[in-house]
């Protein structure tokens, strides 16, 4: 009987863990009431199945996906399902069973089959982070100053500008119709197949909110027909 309580101990850990791994990709956080049902279920069943396998063989792929599901329920059903998921492709490849092992080793298709889950459970992951992806993480408070003009707007950071002039000093994309700043002086950008001219424009101050508090940054203004009132690149943020 001490090796079932090991078995049950030991297979609770990794279902804890099998938890915080889904609830770690998906930034969620669960109630501990549904993790524990979830411990509670996955112990009796981890039990009877030692006690009496063959009754359980029918169920057990149903009994398993309740499992799974229990712990994300709270999360909304489209939310939880996902998380299950990735729950049973953690179980699959790191846990298994002896059956599946075995099946794997010995069955060339099972092999690609798992293989092809796997694709299909990051992909249908990725598709969900950008559905639901919150621009709003990207967005800062920045205030230019003119010397007739003073603006707050809200800028996006667009992690795929790298635009820079020869002097390093990084471009700020404003959004064409707002007017502020002096012309200074144009630069050409290489795309695929043009060669574009940008004209650049020196603003008195630019200052961006990092940390509740602004910072002054060195930038040349540019003006682009973008959906937000400011663009900049990481490199705003840094330094």
């Amino acid at each position: 009987m001490i090796y079932i309580e090991i078995i049950v101990l030991v297979n609770l850990f990794i279902h804890v863990c099998f938890i915080v791994i889904s609830n770690y990709l998906f930034k969620s956080k669960n109630k501990k009431i549904s993790i524990l049902i979830s411990c509670i279920l996955d112990a009796i069943y981890v039990s009877l199945y030692l006690l009496v396998p063959y009754e359980l063989e029918k169920f057990k792929y149903i009994v398993i996906f309740i499992i799974s599901i229990t712990p994300f329920i709270t999360n909304g059903f489209t939310k939880a399902l996902l998380q299950s998921l990735i729950y049973m492709m953690l179980n699959f490849c790191l846990g298994g069973t002896a059956e599946v092992l075995y099946n794997i080793i010995n069955n060339f298709y099972s092999v690609l089959i798992a293989i092809f889950l796997i694709i299909i459970l990051f992909s249908i992951y990725a598709l969900y982070k950008r559905i639901h992806f919150n621009h709003k993480i990207l967005l800062y408070e920045i205030y230019i100053e003119d010397k007739n003009k003073k603006l707050k707007l809200k800028g996006f950071c667009d992690t795929g500008n790298f635009l820079k002039t020869d002097e390093n000093i990084p471009v700020v994309f404003i959004k064409n119709g707002i007017e502020i700043g002096e012309y200074k002086k144009d630069i050409y950008i290489n795309t695929v197949s043009t060669k574009s001219k940008i004209s650049l424009y020196e603003v008195k101050k630019f200052k961006i909110k990092l940390n509740k508090r602004f910072v002054k940054k060195d930038v040349y203004i540019a003006f682009a027909d973008i959906s937000f009132n400011a663009m900049f690149g990481l490199d705003i943020l840094g330094g």
